[in-house]
């Protein structure tokens, strides 16, 4: 993988990470009080997915990974005149 595309995978993971998060947002907003209407709570975690909390941190952890070594690697030393 170039640079390139490692920057490329890394701003796919992050925007993976944030349709989750906005995701879990709408998902919390909209869901019915479960103390309040027990049946429209069962209706609707039934036919709407969880939020996946696992699926948000494992892409930061990626782009982190990535952009770690990705700083290694790159070498811009022939980009600037010193």
């Amino acid at each position: 993988m170039n640079n390139g595309q490692k920057i490329k995978y890394m701003e796919l993971c992050l925007a993976v990470a944030r349709e989750e998060v906005e995701y879990a947002e709408l998902y919390k907003e909209k869901e019915p009080d479960y103390d309040e209407d027990f049946d429209a709570w069962c209706v609707y975690t039934r036919s709407h997915r969880n939020p996946n909390k696992a699926l948000i941190t494992d892409n930061l952890r990626n782009v982190a990974r990535t952009a770690f070594i990705l700083a290694k690697e790159i070498n811009v030393s022939g980009f600037f005149r010193e």
